[in-house]
């Protein structure tokens, strides 16, 4: 078979390659998701499928819903908050206070990857080791073959291709994956501190270690720390305990018609993770497969001779560039 190991910046080269591009899920029936065009700065879009679309054709848990194609959307920065405006007006108001402001995730919120799509100086985000932590347990649950047989039986068309992800991580985990992206990515420049306690398997009793290091931090460093959350519990206790949040609410519908090409290389990467396995045109592309060694890495199944050639010529003029480490 004609494939190639890549990480996410690399699938700028194939999409460099193509003039059209249609994402479609080959488990479902004639099912594109998404159709772009190469634009001055980025990709003009349309989005194929709505809610009821998804459910139609969704006969089994682990195979992708509307509101897992939102969050693929979400977490590219191809959508947003519904209420970001509100947001952008409340971080207004909180610099004009006397105090150093922190703005501190919650678990959902990094799946969502909100901070690092966003244009906030990320020295300003405070993070509680408890999310790093509910995060690294959700990452390694693996289907076995009989699961993978299951979820054949609910999967109308090209039952094989799950074949790729035997011994591979369940859908749950590969969200975990992109989370943990973002946690690494944040912690570059971050505060990060230790919760009050260690976490535990009850989300409640982690929403209550979160909140309490919070307060904690507030007095000790004489700080304002706001969490951010898109969990309306999360938001309840942090109105119960004083401590300043806001509460992002999650889109209902789609409404996107550009993206950035930094956003269209995410939002492609999300899809195979999310989805297991997307199309792009001619190529399929694999976000769990069997060798996979790092969350980064896609698989790339050529189905095309011509693009195979191309791709993979400049994929390897490419790295060899990249191993000159020439920096501009």
């Amino acid at each position: 078979m004609n494939e190639a190991v890549v990480s996410t910046d690399e699938l700028q080269i194939l999409l460099n390659l193509v003039d059209e591009i249609s994402v479609m899920y080959p488990l479902y029936k004639h099912f594109d998701v998404i159709k772009a065009e190469p634009e001055e700065g980025g990709y003009r879009l349309k989005i194929m499928q709505g809610d009821v679309d998804f459910e139609e054709q969704r006969l089994h848990e682990e195979l992708p819903s509307y509101s897992d194609f939102l969050q693929c959307l979400l977490a590219a920065g191809v959508i947003q908050y519904e209420n970001q405006e509100t947001f952008d007006e409340h971080l207004k108001a909180c610099r004009i206070l006397s105090k150093p402001l922190f703005l501190s995730p919650d678990t959902n919120v990094l799946y969502h990857r909100f901070l690092t799509n966003s244009t906030i100086d990320l020295r300003e985000v405070l993070l509680v080791d408890t999310v790093r932590e509910e995060i690294e347990a959700s990452l390694n649950f693996k289907y076995s073959p009989e699961q993978i047989s299951e979820i054949k039986r609910g999967a109308r068309y090209q039952q094989f291709l799950l074949d790729e992800l035997v011994n591979r991580r369940m859908k749950k985990s590969r969200l975990a994956c992109i989370a943990l992206a973002e946690y690494r990515e944040l912690r570059r420049y971050a505060v990060e501190i230790e919760g009050v306690e260690r976490s535990t398997n009850d989300k409640e009793q982690n929403d209550l270690i979160i909140a309490k290091t919070l307060r904690r931090f507030e007095k000790e460093r004489a700080a304002l720390p706001v969490m951010l959350t898109a969990d309306r519990q999360m938001a309840d206790l942090c109105e119960a305990e004083g401590i300043e949040h806001f509460h992002f609410t999650l889109p209902h519908a789609v409404q996107a018609d550009f993206c950035s090409s930094r956003s269209m290389r995410r939002m492609i990467y999300n899809l195979a993770m999310v989805f297991g396995v997307v199309r792009l045109n001619s190529v399929v592309i694999f976000g769990e497969f069997k060798g996979k060694k790092g969350i980064e890495q896609l698989k790339l199944r050529f189905l095309d001779e011509e693009l195979w050639k191309g791709f993979e010529k400049h994929l390897r003029i490419c790295r060899r560039l990249m191993r000159l480490g020439i920096k501009s």
